[in-house]
């Protein structure tokens, strides 16, 4: 091989077991982008693990990082590394270079750029071995002096007891002065910081510029420019954040300096608490001197759990009186005064324009979240998201399904028949393999892959978010808090995040009364029954029919458990973040994470489910499922009796209702039910109880009684409004 090409692919290294380990923590404030570093680093290869102790979820992954200007998520034969050729190690010229070689030379160094910073040669990385680099992404946080969330309670902890070899402080650039407050936090602790200044692109829109150089004089550590979503200096992050881990570069962080006779006190506070040797859960004793003064509970009780604490506590109070007295305000405003406006100080000095200027973005964004625009605006793109799901679906069945029923069927039948002379194998071929694949193919293909698309549109624009924001007064109706809706939309995909996702609300009782309202939520697997029944061979107004009904149900259980459960509900108070236009790779990566539980679990529950189906159903084993109910199924609710096995199958997954009525019908589903029985069998299987994931998650977060009660509830209601809703039907004569 000739030419600069044979340079690209000659050095290929494993990394050695001897590698360093560098252990990184990302830090931050809500939405200023530090899952997208993150996702970008480690390739969404994480793992989610509960804090000991919490029900805070952090996520780890592990990203490899070259001698040179590589880095990968995971370290393959195929990363390309480069290595110092003998004449650069010895000192030598390069006048021995061939031309090739230096002219890719050039060419790299070009690519680079202008702010891209390499490793002295024979410096702390070794260039056989490179490091391995363990990522933590640690909750959203806006303090951690004294928190108060449980969020920012883990922040601290892990950074107290688990300290990292260097902090990532991800900063939002369009609004410094509040994310800076996290970051003079964070340079209290002895652990090396690296800021990352994310969001420029959006900052410049805006009118703000800053002065990077000027940042990092202030604040005495790295800044980093970034731009996350498009991947924008993250290579240099990385590199720059390893390199200040491993060595010490003599260079102290500009720590705060608090003015009017504060800093006097703080002294003087830790100075006594160094002979008495009081240093609780394990801190500098300088943020344990601000959080005594600030009454932070669990430092005040370490203090307190001494034999010798009366002086420390006299000391303590004398130091909270002196600053009140002279300030004439509580301590924890006077404190959160004078950081406030040193991280102002920092801002005029380091940026430049006041953001007066309004991207179109947020022109859009004022319109979507209009007190009076805004909620039509909403309910008219869920409404047409449900048309295009099912317009996909129809265009699906229309061409695919009369595909799969006029050649892929009768070929299959005709192979099965002919060539397997067991009548066994062949049921379980033909149902197991054909009609299954059939019923899984015909819901997740154009049902639940395009929800799915379009969740992730939503979240990438920053559009779910808002609609949040505008749910926010109807929420207190059912006596919730705001935050409450976020747990709602995410069970539009799933109900098993969303019962974990009620872990944001402040109070037993909203977590009690979200809990029973999330699943009644229809998930992507019950729209699919929905779209892929009534409304794909009626019409889709008994779509939203449906969707009404379940709304009216919610919004009567939530006013009953208002009124049955003590309390009250709490204002809204969340982060927004900026209106994005949504990039195809990250989307399709997310559907796919979604989708693939679809693919390795449904799939072969829906084979085996469906080949057993079809031997009971073969060998008239069916009966002992469909005599049972047959008075509740057929009598009642007026469906097939054949239907009483889809029913309890859907227990495992409410998909797996439809997909087995496919089953049962060999093929379409009209000629297998009416419309009527259609419309009730949606009706039932997207209120009755929730799926068996969805009960194992309700069963670990609020205990088998709960859970039981709420079991018990659904069925209720599911059987009892589809019974009224058939008789109804019938009277007026839909058939």
């Amino acid at each position: 091989m000739k030419g600069p090409g044979k340079w690209k692919f000659r050095y290929r290294r494993d990394v050695s077991e001897q590698q360093k380990t560098i252990r990184l923590a990302l830090v931050g404030q809500p939405n200023v982008g530090k899952s997208v570093i993150f996702n970008a680093w480690t390739g969404l290869g994480a793992i989610v693990s509960n804090y000991p102790g919490t029900t805070v979820e952090l996520l780890e992954g592990t990203v490899y990082l070259s001698y040179h200007d590589v880095y990968s998520p995971k370290w393959h034969q195929g990363i390309k590394d480069w290595k110092t050729t003998v004449e650069e190690n010895s000192g030598s010229d390069h006048s021995a270079d061939s031309d090739n070689e230096r002219r890719y030379r050039r060419k790299r160094k070009f690519r680079r750029g202008r702010r891209f910073r390499r490793f002295p040669k024979g410096g702390y990385f070794d260039p056989e071995d490179g490091v391995k680099i363990d990522v933590v992404d640690l909750p959203g946080s806006y303090t951690i002096i004294s928190p108060t969330s449980e969020d920012e309670k883990v922040t601290l902890r892990y950074l107290q007891q688990d300290a990292p070899d260097v902090i990532v402080n991800v900063v939002d650039a369009t609004n410094l002065p509040r994310n800076l407050l996290l970051t003079l936090a964070l340079l209290e602790f002895n652990i090396p910081v690296v800021v990352c200044l994310n969001q420029v692109d959006l900052a410049q829109r805006m009118g703000i510029n800053i002065d990077v150089g000027v940042l990092e004089g202030l604040l005495g550590v790295p800044v980093i420019p970034t731009v996350a979503i498009h991947g924008k200096h993250l290579k240099l992050l990385l590199r720059t954040a390893a390199k200040i881990a491993v060595q010490d570069s003599g260079k102290k962080p500009r720590r705060m300096l608090f003015p009017d006779g504060i800093e006097a006190k703080l002294r003087r506070l830790e100075q006594s608490l160094a002979k008495m040797q009081l240093c609780p859960l394990n801190l500098p004793l300088r943020i344990v001197s601000q959080q005594l003064l600030e009454e932070y509970a669990e430092c005040a009780q370490c203090i307190e759990s001494r034999m010798d604490q009366e002086e420390a506590l006299n000391l303590i109070q004398k130091t909270r009186d002196e600053i009140e007295t002279e300030f004439e305000a509580d301590v924890v405003l006077v404190l959160g005064e004078k950081r406030l406006n040193y991280a102002n100080y920092i801002t005029e000095h380091a940026q430049k324009g006041k953001g007066e200027r309004v991207p179109f973005t947020e022109r859009i964004s004022a319109v979507l979240t209009h007190r009076i625009w805004g909620l039509p605006i909403a309910v008219l793109i869920l409404i047409g998201s449900l048309l295009f799901i099912f317009a996909i679906g129809a265009i699906f069945d229309a061409t695919i399904g009369d595909f799969w029923d006029t050649f892929i069927n009768p070929t299959a039948e005709y192979l099965i028949g002919t060539y397997i002379p067991w009548p066994i194998i062949q049921i379980i071929l033909l149902y197991g393999l054909i009609y299954g694949i059939q019923g899984w193919l015909f819901v997740a293909i154009p049902f639940v892959v395009t929800f799915y698309i379009l969740l992730s549109v939503m979240e990438d624009t920053g559009y779910l978010a808002r609609i949040a924001f505008l749910l926010d007064a109807f929420m207190h109706r059912v006596g919730l808090h705001g935050r409450a809706i976020i747990p709602m939309l995410t069970g539009m995909g799933c109900n098993v995040p969303a019962v974990l996702g009620n872990r944001i609300l402040n109070t037993k009782r909203e977590r009690l009364i979200a809990g029973f309202l999330v699943v009644l939520i229809p998930c992507s697997a019950q729209l699919a029954v929905i779209l892929g029944t009534v409304a794909l061979y009626g019409s889709i107004i008994f779509a939203f029919i449906i969707y009404a009904i379940v709304l009216g149900i919610i919004i009567g259980l939530g006013a009953l458990l208002q009124h049955t459960l003590p309390g009250a509900s709490h204002g809204l108070v969340m982060e927004i973040p900026p209106l994005r236009v949504p990039r195809p790779k990250p989307i399709l990566k997310k559907t796919w994470l979604r989708f693939k539980e679809f693919v390795y679990i449904a799939l072969p529950m829906i084979i085996i489910g469906s080949a057993i189906l079809g031997v009971l159903l073969e060998f008239g084993y069916l009966n002992l499922i469909i005599v049972p109910m047959a008075p509740l199924v057929v009598g009642w609710l007026g469906l097939p009796p054949e239907t009483a096995a889809a029913l309890v199958y859907g227990i495992l997954r409410k998909e797996l209702t439809v997909e087995l009525l496919i089953v049962l019908a060999g093929g379409s589903i009209a000629s297998f039910m009416t419309i009527r029985q259609m419309f009730i069998f949606a009706l039932v299987t997207t209120i009755y109880v929730p799926c068996i994931a969805t009960i194992a998650v309700l069963y670990r977060e609020y205990g088998w009684k709960y859970t039981l009660m709420l079991a018990v509830a659904t069925i209720a209601i599911a059987f009892t409004l589809g019974g009224i809703a058939n008789w109804m039907l019938i009277g007026l004569g839909l058939p």
